[in-house]
């Protein structure tokens, strides 16, 4: 939730990216943007929405993250496995199978959106991404 109030570790960093990469409608042009715009609807889709929307788009954007954040090329095994659990708790939430009570620090939202950032940082040249038709979100 940090992230949300502007606290975020790299709130700047990512405001830039979202302002850059991220359309005002629709998928983003580039993975840096999918990115950005997928940790960002998965976030308030739970913090605004309480995951009532949930479903197979939502799916998708996290399995889209674990594809992109898990590259051993960008962060370390410590880091992937912490990658892991946060998505898996992310889609658990969402899937209604596992409760969440938002703690007051970070969480694996906020975590999740600190290594988009560090991603899209080790990675600043745009690399094109084919819209995908059947993501509704």
């Amino acid at each position: 939730m940090l992230y949300s109030r502007g606290k975020g570790h790299y709130d700047k960093e990512y405001g830039k990216l979202w302002r850059d990469l991220v359309p005002r409608r629709g998928q983003a042009n580039t993975v840096q943007g999918e990115l950005v715009r997928a940790i960002a609807r998965l976030a308030v889709e739970s913090y605004k929405n309480g995951n009532l929307n949930w479903n197979g788009s939502f799916r998708q954007l996290v399995t889209f993250l674990r594809k992109h954040l898990t590259d051993e090329s960008v962060f370390d095994a410590p880091t992937i496995a912490q990658i892991k659990r946060d998505l898996a708790d992310i889609g658990a939430v969402g899937n209604g199978s596992q409760g969440y009570d938002y703690p007051k620090g970070e969480d694996p939202y906020d975590r999740v959106t600190d290594r988009v950032v560090e991603w899209c940082q080790k990675n600043p040249k745009p690399i094109r991404l084919k819209k995908n038709p059947k993501l509704k979100v």
